[in-house]
């Protein structure tokens, strides 16, 4: 055959094969790829073979960093959140920029993943601590799949963050950026943030609300379905108070006046179409700068809103944790802060 012809003999003749380990790293990249598809051919790819064992296990060591990262990718997408997979695929465009794609995942040592920290706590020192956990989740998978016998991310350690307290709009602040939404002709996008606020909905949750979520007669707003999931995979439910009825009925009335009769999206563009998130984010972002709000202000502060609103009206912490779809309570916690510090005051002035 051709292709047994092309194979370098690199010096081994006819000698008598040892370790067939050691045989292989004799052999060039251009080589290892031939004697995949014979060893395909010959059926000796199988794992219930030895031969196929061998093969196998060199073509894992000989995986690199960036087609590891490809079938990582295939895993997630079809387990993940798009959010969840795009975050991570900026999390491998960052480790890239620093170590080569062409390198062999095996050699990516401790070290290396300590010096790539250090460089990727540099340019963005609040994004870092995310990537590390993207990193060691991913890793994990890569010995899992026998890619690598460690971790080299499980050990590494980033400065301690110093917590700070969640931010959240001011009433006049909500004022300032619904009328401002308002007079830009975003009256959907107006009314999304008010919704935000009293919900406590993500973005992506409210941009996928559907009228099959909404039920009027019993007052109960359902936050996931078969054609939606949640962050936390979980279907959740949020009664409906007066004002969530009004702004929901105020879209309804919205789409009929405009024909719609096909209606599946709560929040939509003129033309019935979804929105896209960045479109709605860019929106409340772009009245914020204008109206010289505080830069640090975004959509998801909304939600931060709601909690804060909740936690200093006394809302039990579980209720709220709750309402909010979190996976723990001790994400709630940093919402209480505030309400914390009243109770500390009024402590300190009694004595």
């Amino acid at each position: 055959m051709a292709g047994i012809d092309n194979i370098s003999n690199n010096g081994l003749g006819n000698q008598s094969i040892g370790d067939p380990m050691e045989v292989f790293k004799n052999f060039s990249a251009e080589d290892i790829e031939k004697i995949k598809v014979l060893a395909g051919l010959f059926g000796i790819g199988s794992s219930n073979t030895a031969q196929g064992q061998i093969v196998q296990q060199h073509v894992k060591e000989q995986v690199t960093v960036e087609q590891a990262f490809n079938e990582y990718n295939k895993l997630i997408e079809f387990n993940l959140s798009k959010k969840s997979v795009d975050t991570a695929k900026t999390a491998e465009r960052r480790f890239l920029t620093y170590i080569p794609g062409n390198r062999a995942l095996k050699t990516i040592e401790r070290k290396d993943a300590e010096n790539l920290m250090m460089k990727i706590s540099k340019s963005a020192p609040l994004g870092c601590y995310n990537y590390l956990k993207i990193f060691r989740t991913m890793f994990n998978v890569f010995v899992d799949w026998n890619y690598i016998s460690s971790n080299p991310f499980l050990k590494v350690k980033l400065p301690k963050r110093q917590k700070e307290d969640p931010v959240s709009f001011t009433n006049e602040q909500l004022n300032i950026v619904y009328e401002g939404l308002i007079a830009k002709g975003k009256d959907v996008i107006a009314d999304m943030v008010l919704f935000a606020v009293e919900t406590g909905m993500r973005l992506d949750e409210e941009n996928n609300l559907r009228w099959s979520d909404i039920d009027f007669r019993n007052k109960v707003i359902t936050i996931g379905n078969k054609l939606f999931k949640t962050k936390s995979k979980k279907i959740r439910r949020i009664p409906m108070n007066d004002k969530m009825e009004e702004i929901l009925k105020r879209n309804s009335a919205r789409q009929l006046n405009k024909g719609k009769i096909l209606r599946e999206f709560v929040f939509v563009q003129s033309n019935g179409k979804q929105y896209k998130k960045d479109t709605v984010s860019r929106s409340l972002k772009k009245v914020i700068k204008e109206n010289g709000l505080p830069d640090e202000l975004h959509w998801h502060c909304l939600r931060a809103t709601a909690a804060t609103r909740w936690a200093s009206k006394k809302v039990p912490i579980f209720t709220v944790s709750k309402l909010l779809g979190h996976s723990t309570v001790n994400v709630t916690t940093r919402f209480y802060a505030n309400v914390d510090l009243d109770e500390l005051r009024d402590a300190v002035n009694a004595m």
